[in-house]
């Protein structure tokens, strides 16, 4: 049930359809004072939330940075989530996707030598309760064999349908197969604070690595005074995230 909440109710929690529900409310309203109101208040609202210098600032103070780069660690976990695009099982051919990186930071501390193992974590669903596809494991999978990891070294967990489940599943695994509670996290750097908060909980001691940035170390130019459209889609990531970390709190996952 949590599932299925957690992936329709923050729908209407997200600046495009609060924005929508603005200008609904506006339009049906009688009270004409009250709809310039309305209006006026979105759209400041809209301009704030796509703004590239404020949106920034938040990636900045939201996203963590690596914490240790020097020592070696038995296990490094993956967390899926947008990281391949589409697998065509028949001909192997892999089409990335916006958190591709994640699989690319996973594949680096492999061949540097950081990570002697690597957990693939998450799987795919779907609301309506049809059967599961794990393409996005697979393909992941696919491409660090491509790359060069032993598929000895790759432990599969297609399971997984959200963080909190990434983390109870990845628990079983480092006890039952490494007799460890410790591991690299590997996720993006505006998922990573939830990330720790779940495998914590679940007893587990987390190294992070993010992948994955969205903040940028740009120069401040008269351009990042209007809205754009990349600001106001990062935006939604780390605005979608902070409301998942809430909702977590809130219901004890974290």
């Amino acid at each position: 049930m949590f599932y299925i909440l957690s992936k329709t109710i923050d729908v209407f929690l997200m600046p495009l359809t609060m924005v929508c529900m603005a200008f609904l409310y506006a339009i049906l309203t009688k009270n004409r004072a009250r709809s310039r109101k309305v209006l006026i208040s979105t759209l400041v609202g809209l301009y704030l939330v796509s703004n590239p210098i404020l949106v920034n600032e938040l990636l900045k103070w939201w996203e963590l940075k690596p914490l240790d780069r020097e020592s070696t660690y038995e296990v490094g976990v993956v967390l899926t989530g947008g990281i391949i695009k589409s697998y065509h099982r028949p001909s192997k051919y892999i089409w990335f996707s916006k958190s591709g990186d994640r699989a690319l930071q996973a594949f680096e501390l492999y061949k540097r030598g950081r990570i002697k193992k690597i957990i693939i974590s998450g799987g795919e669903g779907s609301l309506r309760g049809s059967k599961v596809n794990n393409s996005e494991n697979e393909g992941i999978r696919q491409y660090l064999i491509d790359s060069g990891v032993a598929a000895a070294d790759i432990i599969q967990d297609s399971l997984s349908l959200n963080t909190r489940q990434n983390a109870i599943n990845t628990a079983k695994i480092l006890k039952e197969q490494f007799k460890t509670n410790k591991c690299v996290v590997i996720t993006s750097a505006f998922h990573m604070r939830r990330s720790i908060g779940c495998f914590n909980k679940e007893g587990i001691t987390v190294v992070p690595w993010p992948g994955h940035y969205l903040q940028e170390n740009s120069i401040l130019w008269f351009d990042k005074l209007f809205p754009s459209e990349d600001a106001l889609a990062y935006f939604y990531l780390v605005w979608h995230e902070m409301i998942g970390y809430v909702v977590y709190k809130m219901v004890g996952y974290i």
